[in-house]
């Protein structure tokens, strides 16, 4: 009897280790599904979520093809240069004391700075006190008008005479002064709160002369600044003066049988 006890305890050892395996495993299962079930159910509201911003993106994308093909259709904004040119012949012909001119050429209006009142030391590209009080005159009034559709462009002029000073400051010839020249004067400008990328210069040495160089004022005219503003379009701007060949004094005149390029206003 006590034998038969004894194999009865035995076989029931392996029964119960047996059922705590399978229960441990049926666990692990079931950890395993309910994880499953919460990441798929991560994914589906992520999914939701993907969509509804891809939807928004759609429509977005949709609002802007049409306000696109609605500024393709309207007509685009154009500016009145005739209006925009007188504004400003009278903004810069406010306060003038003799101190410059104010010229329209093409579709550009501006100022000539020439050398009467002495523009530059001789030889050099440096500016007088004289020429730095009148240009901080003009720059007060060039801060006036301008706005997102404007720019300024500074001309630089030679008389005839060829350098001689200059050559030992490395400049190399008319045209390299003038536009040193007119560097400076941008310079200058960009001091006085004129934005510096919105100013740009050029220099034309002897070869744009608006007087013949057969005497000393006439070179003095000729020596000179000029600075324009104006649209983008309009500061690609006019011909060339008439030939110096045609002119006889220092006024300004257009070549036969065509209508002048340039008006002078004399103050």
């Amino acid at each position: 009897m006590k034998k038969l006890l004894i194999l009865a305890a035995f076989s029931f050892v392996p029964a119960l280790f047996g059922t705590g395996c399978a229960t441990g495993e049926y666990n692990k299962l079931q950890d395993q599904y309910r994880q499953s079930c919460e990441e798929k159910d991560a994914l589906q509201v992520e999914n939701e979520r993907l969509g509804d911003q891809v939807e928004g993106l759609r429509k977005e994308n949709a609002g802007l093809k049409d306000a696109l093909t609605k500024a393709n259709s309207e007509p685009k904004a154009t500016v009145d240069e005739d209006r925009m040119l007188a504004e400003m012949r009278k903004i810069l012909g406010e306060g003038n004391n003799g101190e410059w001119d104010v010229i329209r050429r093409g579709a550009a209006m501006g100022v000539r700075i020439d050398d009467r009142g002495v523009l530059f030391k001789s030889g050099s590209w440096e500016l007088t006190e004289k020429t730095k009080e009148t240009l901080t005159k003009l720059a007060a009034l060039i801060e006036k008008k301008m706005d997102a559709t404007t720019f300024v462009r500074i001309d630089g002029h030679t008389d005839s005479d060829p350098i001689n000073k200059a050559k030992g400051s490395g400049i190399l010839d008319n045209v390299h002064l003038s536009a040193m020249r007119a560097m400076a004067v941008r310079n200058f400008l960009a001091t006085k709160g004129i934005a510096a990328d919105r100013i740009f210069v050029c220099g034309f040495g002897e070869h744009w002369p608006v007087a013949s160089n057969s005497n000393p004022k006439n070179k003095s005219q000729n020596r000179r600044v000029e600075i324009f503003i104006g649209t983008a379009d309009g500061l690609s701007i006019g011909d060339m003066p008439a030939s110096t060949a045609k002119k006889t004094s220092g006024d300004e005149q257009a070549s036969k049988g065509s209508k002048p390029k340039e008006t002078v206003s004399k103050k």
